[in-house]
């Protein structure tokens, strides 16, 4: 990656625009016939035929139904590739049976589902940059330049080792349930580190809901975002939109340098270093992996004495509990790790896609914030690309069922992913109820009292008990071992009472950092209006103005 962030900065620094996309996007093929071998072909025919379908349907006139076309080929074709692991060249024809010796390093079928996030992005991108230019006056549609939202940003961004995070999402003390707005900021006290953060987060989304000129939505361009080595392999996701507007001529971040790199480089090292630790202490994960406490509790039921005798243990609620806790933390470790090492080889080539893990596994207590936090630019993705044109929070507590169906479908085919996904989209309506409730007139006078804080903290608390329910079945348990584990819990009602105190201790201390958040998040916004209010002065002494 170091390589081609070098190339990378060679090429802009000497090629005209147009030189170094198709330089860029040789380069990018060369990586892809390096990591699929022969199958790197299905990669470029089904982002061909994807292109061809999006330029021909996808928002042209008469065709009103051409993006959802899109998204037709687009899943249709993963499924198939899933179902048929690949396509080996022999199921083909014969003559080709010796190319499935040449399959590459990763299995191209894998990494599809990426590939077709960012296929419908291109295709949903300019179909919205299409209807921006019937809708402009003339018909000739947006203009390249910065978008205003980023050209704000930039006048005051204060960059800092921080602003290369992307802005997490953060709520008030109790405001997580009891439905308070969302609110951009990180964790810092720091008014300059938080200040980074944000405009930096601003600035990327200011991109991508800014339309292209159409001709930025070519086949060159496709593929230069589809096969961009930086985040090919794992992301994270960028739009369309977003992607070209950095590639383009002067329109690299202006937040990013030299040392901020290398302050994230550190992170990601120290990230590095905890996964290792954890990896070798608490082997946890092996132990989810290979269902070991599902084989000593089977061993126990079938021969109680011959697992006595052989000094097994046996099974109890507080294991299975440990051992969920300890594989979240685990796959955070790791995911944060992944996502920040591709994401620093980005931003070291000047692209700056969105930050996911915003938020420690171990600082969430709602199903929103929670998804929103983890894979936070995937969540974003969702968000432009589904829930809004779903119908958006109109018709939230439905088209959750057809959101975290497709998530648990596009992550893989099982049926205890499924399960997670459906358990996700349940809590969500008691979640909004309690969260409408605490927002309801008849409550409001009881906000900022300790028996409405502690009353937050006990929702809290059950909520927290769900998520992590539910990702006992994705990722431990499955859906048959989740009634057995419910069995011996609610047999062991003492147990249940230490967990929920344990959780709602948990949770006031969250509420705590949340309002530590938000002080510092005033404190941003003071400092602005400061800057903006002595550059005023300023200038009126300039021109002479009292």
């Amino acid at each position: 990656m170091a390589g081609f962030a070098t190339v990378s900065g060679l090429a802009r620094g000497r090629m005209s625009a147009r030189t170094r996309q198709t330089f860029m996007v040789v380069l990018s093929v060369a990586f892809l016939f390096v990591l699929h071998g022969a199958c790197a072909v299905y990669v470029l025919v089904l982002v061909m035929g994807a292109y061809g379908l999006a330029r021909h349907l996808a928002g042209a006139p008469g065709a009103p139904y051409g993006l959802a076309a899109v998204w037709v080929y687009c899943c249709g074709s993963l499924f198939l590739a899933r179902l048929w692991e690949g396509l080996p060249f022999a199921s083909i024809s014969p003559a080709l049976a010796f190319l499935d010796a040449h399959r590459g390093m990763l299995r191209w079928h894998i990494h599809y589902n990426l590939m077709i996030l960012r296929l419908i992005s291109f295709a949903s991108d300019l179909a919205w940059a299409r209807g921006a230019r019937r809708a402009t006056p003339g018909g000739r549609g947006p203009v390249h330049t910065a978008p205003p939202a980023v050209a704000a940003v930039r006048s005051h961004s204060a960059g800092g080792a921080e602003g290369l995070q992307d802005g997490s999402s953060s709520r008030g003390p109790v405001e997580g349930v009891d439905g308070g707005g969302e609110k951009g900021g990180g964790s810092s006290s720091s008014a300059a580190v938080l200040a980074g953060a944000t405009g930096l987060d601003q600035e990327i989304k200011a991109r991508v809901e800014e339309p292209l000129p159409l001709s930025q939505y070519s086949l060159a361009g496709l593929l230069e975002y589809c096969l961009y080595p930086p985040l090919y392999i794992a992301g994270p996701i960028i739009t369309f939109n977003c992607f070209s507007s950095q590639r383009a001529p002067g329109g690299a971040m202006r937040q990013l340098g030299g040392r901020q790199l290398l302050v994230y480089a550190a992170r990601a090292t120290l990230v590095l270093l905890c996964l290792e630790a954890v990896t070798h202490a608490l082997p946890y994960n092996a132990i989810a992996r290979d269902r070991a406490l599902d084989k000593l509790a089977a061993r126990w039921a079938a021969d109680p004495a011959g697992a006595a005798a052989a000094g097994l243990p046996r099974p109890r609620p507080l294991h299975y509990a440990i051992t969920g806790y300890w594989v979240l933390v685990f796959m955070w470790l790791k995911f944060t790790f992944i996502w920040r090492f591709f994401r620093l080889a980005a931003l070291a080539d000047g692209v700056a896609p969105p930050e996911n893990m915003t938020r420690c596994v171990c600082d969430n207590y709602d199903v929103e914030g929670f998804w929103r936090s983890w894979h936070a630019s995937y969540n974003r993705w969702l968000v432009r690309y589904m829930y809004v044109p779903l119908g958006g929070a109109r018709w939230r507590a439905a088209n959750v069922w057809a959101i975290f169906t497709f998530v648990a479908l596009w992550h893989d085919l099982e049926w205890r992913l499924l399960g997670w996904a459906w358990m996700m989209a349940a809590a969500i309506a008691p979640e909004m109820a309690v969260k409408a409730l605490g927002r309801s007139r008849l409550l409001r006078q009881w906000h900022g009292t300790a028996a409405f804080r502690h009353a937050a903290a006990a929702a809290a608390a059950i909520n927290i008990l769900l998520l992590m329910t539910a990702n006992l079945v994705g990722f431990v348990t499955g859906l048959d071992g989740i009634g057995p584990l419910a069995k011996q819990v609610l047999a062991q009602p003492r147990f249940l009472a230490v967990v929920l105190l344990a959780l709602f201790s948990a949770a006031q201390l969250m509420f705590w950092k949340r309002e530590c958040e938000a002080a510092g998040r005033e404190r941003v916004v003071a400092a602005a209006a400061a800057g903006t209010a002595g550059a005023g002065t300023q200038a009126g002494k300039a021109s002479g103005r009292p």
